[in-house]
């Protein structure tokens, strides 16, 4: 399997991961190499093309008028959805494909000035749409022109990213409109600008130019016009949501592992018991995520002598159950990656060619085939984006949990009725300072917002087409509602690291014992303020526990996953000793975890690296 940041990738049409799919869509260096036998299938299928236009051609030329139909082949011979019934004049052919890139490009944006990039697809998900285009097209069963697959290597490789509308897709017959905006580009419609390393972000400033300027940006003299069936080719298939959810599988993976460090730093924090998650509780369950999620926990803070030191008998569910919990979302990123391998390894143009074969329904003795009937292309509906919208969905869910669990351990950390001991909002001087409060009035909002978004968008139709497409599946709908869940969920596990963090300084570095009894005095000289919020909320100490020369002491009392989690927080953000503003602080924390240095960081500390996520397909 090819790893983030290796210089080439090869393309099968068959073996496409979901690492390489990320690798090449926000690495804007590596290059993107066809398979040559897999070139061989799309030269065959072509010619397969080639042969049924010159059939229906002589045979058009031919027709006397009468009632006997000349031979169609949707989208090839004749019109598109409603008009598929409609014989195209021969003369007509090629400017029907380009009729189609035209006539769809439809979509709008979150709002109406052209030049905002908030209307349009990141780069990374237009990268990553012309990969799984080209790995489908690669399989050979779509008949394309060679040319417009050397069309879209070369957009990889020059950094090119056609702009195109956020929202206009049904996801079926597959993501026609945004896929429209795309490769309208061939015609000299649109725009494009160009990326030249960070494929997760625009460019700033954004470098709009004219699609009429394409050529030159490829260093080509002219473009690839869409011939015979190309135009349908290169719209048909839920490819831009096939690609938002394998970049969403990609990163959730990552945050699952972010989960589990932040329930660990929790439990560290609250001197939580480790039985919980000894591994014959969670063999004797026998889910698969939740056993991997239990193993890294106990994994991260093995070596600590911190945990256990709590008198009861058990903690909060949102530390308890974290397994539970985070496992469940495990098994549900396993699914959503195996049907996001599957997606982008498959032939979901229609028609669909297989040269050489007969279809099902066809007699057996080809002499008793009706010659004005279809027999060379396969009309069906794998361009259907069902599988990708059950997912996208199920998957927001899943990530929406994560969210959900770790806001509660937040709240806890924050709370001084239930935190075991600690200041209330973990701030020195309270009532002057309000600390890390308005963290979790955040990440409360978050996860309210991803309550919202979690309605599934799988569960809606609205027919097209004259109803002759009466079934659509909203799968990209569903897949940008997902990577917004993603996004706030990034930002909530950021916030409970930021306050795990200075809930173990208080623990560790100030020595405050969860079963010691509250002080009840008053203000002292120090400037302690040891009545009901607390008996070592005192600024004057915190500060001298939390400077970097005692943090190498402390850290030792915590376990040899979480030492590097928190030492790695603390390399972006320090202790809140008197209120600041902390949108900087969850933004830097979120970035760690959206780029996976967050994760690296402890993978690197442990003997054994964390559990992943594989798909189901290979378990």
């Amino acid at each position: 399997m090819k790893k983030i940041g290796e210089d080439h990738i090869t393309l099968d049409g068959e073996s496409l991961t979901i690492d390489q799919l990320v690798c090449m869509a926000r690495d804007v260096q590596v290059q993107v190499v066809c398979d040559p036998p897999a070139l061989e299938n799309v030269n065959q299928s072509r010619r397969y093309i080639e042969r049924i236009v010159k059939n229906y051609i002589e045979a058009y030329e031919k027709h006397d008028g009468s009632d006997a139909p000349v031979m169609q082949v949707y989208g090839v011979t004749t019109g598109f959805g409603e008009f598929k019934n409609i014989p195209i004049a021969p003369q007509q052919l090629e400017q029907l494909q380009r009729n189609i890139l035209l006539s769809h490009s439809a979509g709008v944006g979150v709002n109406t000035d052209a030049d905002d990039p908030a209307n349009y697809f990141s780069a990374e998900v237009v990268r990553a749409t012309f990969v799984i285009r080209l790995n489908t097209l690669l399989k050979g069963y779509s008949g394309v022109q060679p040319a417009l697959l050397d069309f879209i290597v070369k957009c990889l490789h020059a950094g090119v990213i056609p702009l195109v509308p956020l929202k206009g897709s049904v996801g079926s017959s597959g993501d026609l409109c945004p896929m429209a905006h795309m490769f309208a580009t061939l015609l000299g419609e649109g725009r494009f600008y160009v990326v030249n390393q960070d494929a997760n972000r625009f460019p700033t400033p954004v470098d709009f130019r004219s699609a009429s300027q394409l050529s030159q940006a490829l260093g080509v003299k002219t473009l690839p016009l869409p011939g015979y069936k190309d135009g349908l080719a290169l719209t048909n298939g839920a490819t831009v949501s096939a690609a938002m959810l394998g970049l969403a599988v990609y990163d959730a993976m990552n945050m699952a592992s972010t989960a589990d460090a932040a329930a660990a730093m929790t439990l560290e924090a609250i001197c939580g018991r480790t039985r919980a998650f000894d591994p014959k509780v969670h063999q004797a369950r026998g889910q698969r995520g939740q056993i991997d999620s239990a193993a890294n926990i106990l994994s991260l803070v093995t070596g600590s002598s911190l945990v256990n030191r709590c008198i009861e008998v058990q903690d909060a569910y949102s530390v308890r159950c974290a397994p539970t919990v985070h496992g469940a979302s495990r098994d549900t990123i396993a699914y959503a990656r195996m049907v996001a391998e599957r997606e982008m390894n498959a032939a979901c143009d229609n028609p669909l060619f297989f040269p050489g074969e007969s279809p099902c329904d066809a007699p057996d003795d080809p002499a008793l085939r009706d010659p004005s009937k279809d027999w060379d292309a396969y009309s069906v509906g794998n361009f259907h984006g069902q599988p990708i919208a059950l997912a996208a969905d199920f998957l927001a869910i899943a990530l929406a949990e994560l969210a959900n669990i770790s806001e509660r351990r937040t709240q806890m950390l924050l709370d001084r009725y239930h935190n075991r001991n600690l200041p209330a909002n973990l701030v020195p001087a309270p009532g002057v300072n309000s600390g890390l409060m308005l963290t979790q009035y955040c990440a409360a909002s978050l996860v309210s917002e991803n309550k919202v978004l979690t309605h599934p968008a799988s569960v809606d139709s609205v027919p097209t087409s004259a109803n002759t497409e009466d079934h659509n599946s909203m799968a990209t709908i569903a897949a940008r509602k997902l990577q917004t869940v993603l996004a706030n969920t990034q930002a909530v596990l950021a916030i409970e690291l930021l306050v795990a963090s200075q809930a173990i300084e208080w623990r560790a570095g100030c020595r405050v014992e969860p079963s010691m009894k509250a002080v009840t005095a008053d203000a002292d000289a120090n400037g302690a303020n040891r009545g009901e919020y607390g008996q070592l909320a005192d600024t004057k100490s915190f500060t001298v526990a939390t400077r970097h020369e005692h943090r190498k002491n402390f850290v030792k009392q915590l376990g040899v996953g979480t030492r590097a989690a928190y030492l790695y927080v603390r390399s972006l953000a320090e202790p809140i000793i008197e209120d600041r503003s902390l949108d900087e602080d969850i933004r830097l924390m979120r970035r760690a975890i959206e780029d996976g240095s967050f994760v690296q960081s402890m993978t690197d500390a442990l003997p054994d690296e964390l559990r992943t996520i594989t798909s189901l397909q290979a378990s």
